[in-house]
């Protein structure tokens, strides 16, 4: 199998600017809002409007083959079904929580195993009824990556954050470096692995600094950097970098599995505490608000009120414009009702500046961005005419969605939201006719 070596491009870094102003908490919102879907599925409430509820008591379930628990942030009253922003880009439903500042929690808050007696299935039940997810931003129910049949080799701890304006994981990092230490070595016991890698940026010097110091007792724990290019973090090219393997749909295939720095933090906090996930990470930022920075807080706080202690907007009759996730895969979305959601790893403000659009002039230099090696205006002439045997030609599935190919277009095009247009009803018609065939 030939393994194409990835291609990226150097983005102009925008962490800084939200590094330079610290952390900030924001655990007691007055209101949460707990999005009843992750954008694809549907989540099914157990709570009614009216009812009472504890921090991190169970109020809605995923109920496909990747069930498990969605709970509760705050303690306090269900109010209402209320539409709010997702970072999916659009109206969800979402249980409207009051709080009542009391921070009642579950009965089974806190309750701890046996560390010493620690076994696979005691790790891979607590990540499940905890409601660990991948926490970089695809969402991935992560007990159903402990669950893989035979032992894996390698972990590979994703660090690398690649998107310009994000710096939640290099903070998660500092801040938590022995939780990330600790969640580390109950994975490699929940898969079976010996030896562990995480992925960082050869130019997040602090990052590294913290790591060589704490790593120095961990002989199973390596550092792998990878270049400052993006997109740097993309899992396929960190694994193939990392292992010189190449594997088709899953790391898994080689014997890897891959999680992101909170995921790891997260899995440590439900072993050791039974803690749900409940609270994340999250950047703030963007050339549109005063004070970019990093804020942990709750799952369901609004972003206006995160806004609001970033020191609010430069322009308050403008209000930039808001991107949920970062500017190169991150979706916009009209106002600040939008609310953070457990894969939410960024909320963007930039100032409007109406770019020119014009036709596709043929330039080919979303082609030559593409780090999946594909051809996005064919793919997207092969979406218009709705040729699905092109696209399939086309390996439109390969699709990472990194955005680059807006991202260098000089015509402004945005052709990644027609190459993701095309995914979507390739995916469709393939289902539907593999279906006809199975009849």
């Amino acid at each position: 199998m030939i393994i194409h070596k990835i291609k990226g491009l150097h983005l102009k870094g925008k962490r800084n600017i939200s590094l330079a102003n610290g952390v900030q908490e924001y655990l007691n919102p007055k209101y949460v809002y707990i999005p009843l879907t992750n954008g694809v599925v549907a989540y099914r409430s157990v709570v009614a409007v009216g009812d009472e509820v504890l921090k991190g008591q169970v109020v809605a379930l995923r109920e496909d083959r990747y069930a498990h628990p969605i709970h509760s942030a705050i303690s306090g009253k269900v109010i209402g079904i209320k539409k709010m922003w997702h970072e999916s880009g659009k109206m969800v439903e979402t249980l409207e929580i009051e709080n009542d500042y009391q921070e009642k929690v579950v009965s089974t808050w806190g309750q701890s195993l046996d560390l010493n007696l620690l076994t696979k299935e005691d790790i891979v039940e607590r990540v499940k009824s905890c409601g660990i997810v991948g926490l970089g931003g695809a969402g991935f129910p992560t007990f159903v990556k402990y669950m893989v049949p035979r032992k894996q080799k390698l972990l590979i701890v994703n660090g690398v954050e690649c998107e310009p304006y994000l710096s939640c994981d290099s903070i998660s990092i500092r801040r938590h470096i022995d939780k990330l230490i600790r969640g580390i070595k109950y994975v490699l016991k929940a898969i079976g692995a010996k030896k562990c890698v995480i992925a960082v940026k050869k130019d997040k010097k602090e990052v590294l600094e913290v790591l060589n110091k704490e790593l120095k007792k961990y002989k199973q724990i390596d550092i792998f950097k990878v270049g400052n290019y993006y997109p740097a973090g993309w899992e396929r090219s960190i694994v193939e970098k990392v292992t010189k393997k190449h594997y088709m749909f899953l790391p898994s295939e080689i014997g890897v599995i891959v999680d992101n720095v909170q995921t790891i933090i997260s899995v440590c906090e439900a072993v050791e505490e039974n803690k749900p996930l409940i609270e994340r990470m999250i950047t703030v930022s963007g050339e549109g608000i005063s004070s970019p920075q990093n804020f942990y807080t709750k799952i369901g706080v609004r972003s206006r009120e995160l806004i609001v202690r970033s020191g609010g907007y430069l322009d308050e009759e403008k209000e930039g414009y808001m991107i949920a996730g970062g500017p190169m895969t991150g979706k916009t979305v009209l106002d600040d009702s939008l609310v953070v959601s457990s894969t939410l790893g960024g909320i963007i403000v930039l100032d409007r500046k109406e770019g020119l659009k014009q036709p596709c002039m043929g330039c080919g230099k979303c082609s030559l961005a593409c780090p999946a090696y594909l051809v996005p205006t064919e793919i997207r002439k092969a979406y218009e005419q709705k040729d699905f045997v092109a696209l399939g030609k086309l390996h439109t599935m390969d699709c990472v969605k990194c955005g680059l190919c807006s991202y260098v277009c000089p015509s402004r095009v945005d052709i990644t939201y027609y190459v993701s247009l095309a995914k979507n009803d390739l995916k469709n018609y393939q289902s539907v006719n593999n279906k006809k065939g199975d009849k």
